[in-house]
C-alpha cells in the first residue's frame, strides 16, 4: 500500500520529514514529493499550501502521478462546536465545502456537488475506527512527553480529546463569532471547519480512493483565533499531526 500524507502548512508535516526515510524527491506543478518509507510503508509526503484549489490539484498529482491506495490529511482546524477545545483531534466521518452553493438554479440543494448530487463525502469507517485509537493513545500517552507543561498551559489544554464528525472547508480564515454561528445553524452537526479537506475528499470520491481526514483544533475560529493560530501552529500543531497519524500508519 503507498500512503499519500498531505499538510496545507510547512509546520503541520515537518516532523514527516525527520522521520521518513527519503528515496527520492520530485517537483511537479511547484510542489515537492518526497518519495520514501515509513515503518515499511510506502510514502508519498507532500505540502499541499492553502486552499480548496491548492489541495485539490495535489491530491490529484498523489494519485495520479505517485499512485497512492490512500491519502491522509493532517493538520489544524477551528472548532465549530463548542464541545471542542483547542489541542482537541477530529476525525472525520464526513467532508464537505460549505462555500459550495448553486441552489439559486432549479433542482439544486445549497452545498451540493454539481453533477455528483451530494454535498457530503462519507469517509471509511474502518480508518477512522483506526484513526481514532491512535489519536487517543497520543493524547492520553505521548503528548505530555513532547510538550512541556507551559505549553500546555499557555493553550489551556489539560485533557485533550477525540472527536469525530463533519469537517467542512472553504476558501476563508474565519476568525469572527458571527460566521462560524451562521455555519453552525445550517451545520448542526459541523464539528470544525479548515480550507482544504472537502476538496480533497471530492477528489478522492471521483477517483475511488480513500481518504483519511484528522484536525487538530488549533483555535475557535473567533476574534482570538489569528493569535491563538500562529502560536499553536509553532509549538503543538507539528506533534501531535506527525504522533497521531505515525501511529495510525503502523495499524495500515
Amino acid at each position: 500500500m503507498k500512503i499519500g500524507i498531505m499538510g496545507a502548512m510547512e509546520e503541520e508535516i515537518s516532523l514527516f520529514h525527520n522521520k521518513i526515510k527519503v528515496l527520492s524527491q520530485e517537483t511537479i506543478g511547484l510542489r515537492n514529493y518526497s518519495i520514501g518509507k515509513l515503518h515499511n510503508r510506502d510514502i508519498v509526503l507532500t505540502f499541499s499550501r492553502w486552499g480548496k484549489v491548492a489541495a485539490a490539484s495535489t491530491a490529484t498529482t498523489i494519485i495520479e502521478q505517485f499512485g497512492a491506495d490512500i491519502i491522509v490529511f493532517t493538520g489544524v482546524a477551528g472548532a465549530a462546536s463548542k464541545s471542542l477545545g483547542i489541542g482537541d483531534v477530529v476525525v472525520a466521518t464526513e467532508a464537505m465545502q460549505y462555500d459550495m452553493d448553486i441552489s439559486a438554479l432549479p433542482g439544486f440543494e445549497r452545498f451540493e456537488i454539481p453533477l455528483l448530487g451530494l454535498s457530503r463525502f462519507p469517509f471509511s469507517e474502518k480508518y477512522v475506527e483506526m484513526a481514532v485509537e491512535s489519536a487517543r493513545n497520543y493524547l492520553s500517552e505521548t503528548l505530555k512527553k513532547e510538550l512541556d507543561r507551559e505549553t500546555l498551559d499557555e493553550f489551556g489544554i489539560l485533557k485533550p480529546k477525540v472527536a469525530t464528525g463533519l469537517i467542512a472547508s472553504g476558501d476563508r480564515f474565519i476568525a469572527d463569532n458571527s460566521s462560524i454561528e451562521k455555519l453552525a445553524e445550517l451545520l448542526p452537526d459541523l464539528q470544525c471547519i479548515e480550507m482544504e479537506g472537502g476538496s480533497v475528499a471530492q477528489v478522492c470520491y471521483e477517483h475511488n480512493i480513500p481518504l483519511l481526514l484528522v484536525r487538530t483544533i488549533s483555535d475557535r475560529a473567533d476574534h482570538s483565533a489569528v493569535i491563538n493560530f500562529s502560536a499553536f501552529i509553532k509549538k503543538v500543531a507539528p506533534y501531535v499531526t506527525f504522533g497521531v497519524i505515525d501511529d495510525f500508519i503502523k495499524k495500515v
